[in-house]
């Protein structure tokens, strides 16, 4: 079992990230007392990092010889909202402390959610490919105002979002495993009821988090209900979704268009066929991503990083474990 540091000298916080110097350095700044090391993802890792007690990384960056390669390891904080593919990874000890970077992720994910929803409605990729081939045709330009935005999740984000989307004068609907009154929502559903929401969306946007409850919850049923006008979009986890069955909707005209933020395998491979499918939008798992993430989740991880160093426990923000 691993013990806690007895004191702010056997702190040492190693950051994996492509902005991982950035991350190190603005850390340091403000915490002269602790210790903190970097790589980027896949880097061979120095010895002085070897030493870490914690770890600050993405899920894709976390395998099996870092985690062999930190055996003082007492605590990891990912740099996502999520901890699917860390809180289970088979090589990260169970007694190892988790905390996520829950709550700040809102507006780069609801904007991409808007800029996913107006691209779709607008037919944007059509646009675009009239512009390469210098073709003059104006099209119709549906607007969101008065549709209704339906979204499986009440967190944050999706919060977020449906106060935007009130903003432009669209309904709010959303299903979620505890129905309650959450702001942003005119109406909140049970996940039971997730067919008969799914029938009233325009715009059905997946941000709920990947859990046992959740694992393709938006199955054939659900996409069948859905308005032959109507548009799916995941900017949550790929397996929330039944892949095969959307392919088969948009293939079969049946849904107006999807957008997919997130994938089974990433990168997606060149020869998936989901690069061909019509009237799908994909986008390389950007959603979260922005010019101010990094700054965004250093206060997060300065407040969790001086808590763990002085042994506060119960000061660790979004903990999971």
């Amino acid at each position: 079992m691993r013990t806690s540091p007895a004191s702010t000298d056997d702190f040492r916080l190693l950051i994996v990230n492509a902005d991982g110097q950035y991350y190190a350095r603005e850390l340091t700044r403000r915490l002269p007392d602790l210790a903190f090391d970097w790589i980027g993802p896949n880097q061979p890792i120095p010895d002085s990092a070897r030493q870490a007690t914690a770890l600050a990384c993405f899920a894709s960056a976390l395998n099996h010889g870092l985690l062999r390669a930190l055996p003082r390891l007492q605590w990891l904080q990912a740099l996502s909202s999520g901890v699917d593919g860390i809180a289970d990874h088979p090589d990260l000890p169970p007694d190892v402390a988790l905390t996520s970077a829950h709550g700040i992720h809102g507006p780069a994910v609801s904007e991409m959610a808007l800029t996913l929803m107006l691209a779709l409605a607008r037919d944007l990729p059509s646009i675009l490919a009239d512009q390469r081939a210098r073709r003059w045709q104006r099209r119709r330009q549906p607007l969101l105002h008065g549709k209704t935005l339906a979204v499986v999740g009440t967190g944050l984000i999706a919060s977020e979002l449906a106060i935007k989307c009130q903003a432009l004068g669209m309904h709010t609907l959303a299903v979620s495993a505890s129905p309650r009154q959450v702001a942003g929502f005119d109406r909140v559903h049970a996940h039971g009821t997730l067919r008969d929401v799914a029938a009233q969306a325009d715009f059905l946007v997946l941000l709920a988090p990947l859990t046992q409850a959740t694992r393709g919850l938006v199955d054939a049923a659900v996409l069948a209900a859905m308005k032959p006008g109507a548009f799916l979009i995941n900017l949550a986890r790929a397996a929330l979704c039944d892949t095969a069955a959307l392919v088969n909707a948009l293939r079969g005209d049946r849904l107006a268009g999807a957008a997919l933020d997130v994938f089974e395998r990433e990168p997606l491979p060149e020869d998936d066929p989901l690069w061909s499918v019509p009237r799908l939008l994909i986008t390389p798992h950007i959603g979260g991503e922005s010019d101010r993430y990094a700054d965004q989740v250093l206060p997060l991880i300065a407040h969790n990083a001086r808590a763990w160093a002085s042994g506060d426990r119960a000061g660790l923000r979004n903990r999971v474990r």
